[in-house]
């Protein structure tokens, strides 16, 4: 049998800067695979326009719960898990942690998003997961008058404290593989930070 691929997930909120270290991390792992939640499928892809654009209609929390539910399974059963146990190494961009930490804060139960995510997921855990903390009065400040601003970008205050709090809620809950990185310092200083995570998790030399 192929030794199991190794599986990378990048966190944030609003403004955190996450994209931009995907962005780096990818010249430091040339030859793994990267995927984002939600999308990385052409079903997933096209719910992501559907959740994520600025649309003129309201999705309400349980749908847009079902809905990345249905991206991630697809993403996590038909394509990651597969690769994963070819030996291929995978770095995603969001997991089910969004999921938990995004409906979680519009007040869907959590152990019900939970559930729903082991089942889509099959219970797949990362090797890490790299979490950019910032204070939300920081990230929309950064955010505002962004060309790529989503439905939760624009959402008011008190929705991304209660966000950033479920972040850190699941920090306690997986301290074994979860790194905080404080998102508040210049982008070069936040990668710094992050290769030496990498190197501490073997990921990279």
């Amino acid at each position: 049998m192929k030794e199991r691929g190794r599986f990378l997930v990048f966190e944030g909120g609003t403004g955190s800067g996450k994209t931009t270290q995907i962005n780096f991390v990818r010249q430091e792992l040339a030859d793994w695979q990267f995927y984002r939640e939600p999308g990385g499928t052409p079903f997933g892809e096209k719910i992501r326009e559907a959740l994520l654009g600025l649309n003129d209609y309201p999705v309400e929390k349980y749908a847009s719960l079902f809905a990345y539910t249905a991206a991630r399974a697809n993403l996590i059963r038909g394509k990651i898990i597969p690769e994963l146990e070819e030996g291929a190494n995978i770095c995603l961009d969001r997991y089910w942690y969004s999921t938990y930490a995004y409906q979680g804060a519009l007040g869907v139960p959590k152990v019900f998003i939970w559930l729903v995510s082991v089942v889509a997921t099959r219970g797949l855990k990362p090797d890490l997961v790299i979490h950019y903390d910032l204070a939300p009065e920081i990230g929309l400040l950064r955010k505002k008058g962004a060309p790529d601003l989503d439905r939760y970008d624009v959402k008011e205050l008190e929705f991304h404290q209660k966000l950033r709090r479920n972040y850190l809620q699941l920090a306690k809950l997986y301290p074994g593989i979860w790194q905080i990185v404080d998102a508040t310092r210049p982008p070069e200083e936040v990668f710094e930070e992050t290769k030496k995570i990498l190197k501490k998790f073997g990921l990279i030399q």
